[in-house]
């Protein structure tokens, strides 16, 4: 285990304070679209559609590194005879897909804005808040409104238009720079419970400070024109120097008017959208496939009793098979996938008792574009890559599948002679592609054939008789953008406290978080820039506190508080994660914290 440890050394990084806060979004993938390119891709589709696509991206972290950083704005109030200080901390801007430099704000319903703010811990603002951001932004530009008798308000393209204008308004300013006067706010308000089925908007500020639009109901909460802008307010706020939430302040018969311009606000949520995205987890229980967005290319799959007994220890196992035989698969497809992750746990049912009538085929495939056809080679042609295991001979496969011809990447063929269920993943980050089997990888390569599509578990039988047919028979699957992997240190409500998350990890996976509470030797230190001590890093790996050691849950994530600790304690960590096979290693972006 050290020396797996040790080979992180070549891999050193800067730590990052996680003050101020930044939204819990994974890194933006090479190859994620651009915001010029989204336009054309959304024109002219349904609300819904549309918001279903920019879920999949903001949920992938195709946001600008410039909204990901949050600043702070400050409010106060004379309450009681005594001045109270609220701080709480929002995005420079308004929510936008793609990366800084072209980069596309995106009106959203109030669904998905609220969706989203679950997400990543974040609220939408108050008028009050609209207010103090607008007071508080360096950068206040003029409103630049479209007369809805000229131009077609809902309309996509118009939605692009305006973003480019305010680009054009800018003239070069920093992005990270808190900008307001150039939307609508989608805004959370005490209106929402007395109004369900509409969107409150405020906003809009001239430059004298005077809104153009008074907080109003006066559309269907489907609705969403160029005006509209979502900004996001972490949850995580102060009072006073003290943390707490910002739902907490809103309720509060006192405190509230630090927030609130419309007395204490019980419920400030709209019903949220329930669009599935990164990141996938599905194990599928004996009712059936636990995610709605599965679609099967014939038939829809089953759950059966399976021997041997799945990984999860369920009876029953999902199988993919269409009765009239040949091709069958599951798939995930849920917008412009091009970097993924997928894993899944399969039975590799080894038959070589009945080779001599044929075969059957099982594995996983990414980037998918031809309707799930898995390795189809005839009426039916395959278009993706995939990690396949024949059951006559055991032999393993990664597979390239286009134009109706298959080609094994691997240099040399492999077996795996044996009835049994493994781990499969396949990775695809930009023209790199990853193999591996039980945590053993098998092959890293490069290759630009196929560069987005759906994923998924297929099956191929190639019998002379149908009634031979077993069926891919998957126990679990886990799917995510690469480098998801996060550790998260914040200080906790109470003083002394300390929140650790390690988020979006592959359920079941062992984690290992390694602390120093010693300066390390940024950036170049051995170990990520820590430098524990090697009797303090011999009882952290050995020891059996969860602070330490452990496995994340069924979403691939684990919480712990831990009380008690000084004010001012200065700490560094990395978290990594191990696959059960104790082979697969891999490490989340190192973080720093001070305890206020």
């Amino acid at each position: 285990m050290i020396r797996s440890l040790l080979c992180f050394a070549l891999l050193c990084a800067t730590v990052a304070a996680q003050h101020p806060p930044e939204l819990a979004l994974p890194p933006r993938g090479g190859s994620a679209l651009t915001g010029s390119a989204f336009p054309p891709l959304l024109q002219g589709l349904a609300v819904a559609e549309r918001e279903r696509l920019l879920w999949h991206e903001l949920a992938a972290g195709n946001v600008p590194d410039h909204l990901r950083v949050l600043v702070p704005v400050t409010t106060s109030a004379v309450i009681q005879g005594r001045t109270r200080t609220a701080r709480f901390y929002v995005t420079p801007d308004y929510v936008g897909v793609g990366r800084t430099g072209d980069w596309f704000r995106v009106p959203l319903t109030p669904h998905l804005a609220q969706q989203l703010a679950d997400r990543l811990e974040c609220a939408l603002p108050t008028r009050r808040m609209v207010d103090a951001i607008w007071a508080a932004a360096p950068l206040k530009l003029q409103p630049f409104p479209y007369s809805p008798s000229v131009y077609n308000i809902l309309s996509v393209a118009l939605f692009h238009q305006h973003h480019l204008q305010i680009e054009s308004q800018r003239a070069g300013a920093p992005p990270e720079r808190l900008t307001a006067g150039i939307k609508k706010d989608v805004v959370a308000s005490a209106l929402i419970a007395s109004s369900p089925g509409r969107v409150c908007i405020y906003g809009w500020h001239y430059p004298s400070g005077a809104p153009i639009q008074p907080l109003s109901r006066v559309h269907e909460s489907t609705y969403a024109d160029y005006s509209h802008g979502i900004r996001l307010v972490a949850r995580r706020m102060e009072v006073d120097g003290v943390s707490t939430t910002v739902e907490a302040v809103l309720q509060d018969p006192l405190l509230h008017p630090l927030l609130s311009d419309e007395g204490a606000i019980p419920s400030s949520r709209y019903p949220a959208s329930s669009y599935e995205s990164f990141p996938w987890n599905d194990r599928f229980p004996s009712p059936g496939p636990e995610l709605a967005s599965w679609r099967a290319k014939f038939t829809a799959p089953i759950s059966v009793a399976t021997q041997p007994a799945p990984p999860s220890g369920d009876a029953t196992a999902l199988r993919i098979q269409d009765p009239a035989g040949g091709t069958e698969s599951l798939r995930l497809e849920p917008g412009f996938v091009r970097d993924v992750v997928f894993e899944a746990d399969l039975l590799c049912d080894h038959r070589p008792e009945v080779a001599a009538s044929g075969y059957e085929r099982m594995g996983i495939f990414v980037r998918d574009r031809a309707s799930g056809a898995f390795d189809g080679t005839s009426s039916q042609q395959g278009a993706c890559y995939a990690l396949c295991f024949d059951s006559n001979d055991g032999r393993v496969r990664c597979l390239r599948v286009s134009g109706g011809v298959l080609i094994d990447l691997l240099p040399s063929p492999r077996y795996a002679p044996a009835t049994a269920w493994r781990r499969f993943r396949l990775e695809a980050e930009g023209t790199r592609l990853r193999f591996a089997l039980d945590g053993e990888l098998l092959l890293e390569v490069v290759d630009a054939t196929h560069s987005e599509g759906a994923f998924g578990i297929g099956y191929h039988e190639y019998f002379s008789s149908n009634a031979l047919m077993r069926g891919t028979r998957v126990d679990a699957v886990h799917a995510e953008v690469p480098n998801a992997f996060a550790l998260e240190l914040r200080s906790g409500l109470s003083p002394g406290s300390l929140e650790l998350r390690r988020r979006r990890g592959s359920p079941g996976d062992f984690y290992l978080t390694v602390f120093t509470f010693q300066p390390g030797a940024f950036p170049n230190g051995w170990f990520y820039g820590l430098d524990p001590a090697p009797a303090e890093l011999a009882f952290q790996l050995s020891a059996l506190h969860p602070i330490f050691v452990g496995r994340l849950d069924a979403r691939g994530e684990s919480e712990l508080l831990v009380p008690g600790l000084p004010a001012g304690l200065s700490m560094q960590a990395v978290a990594l994660t191990l696959d059960p096979s104790l082979r697969l290693l891999r490490a989340a972006r190192p973080v720093a914290l001070v305890l206020p």
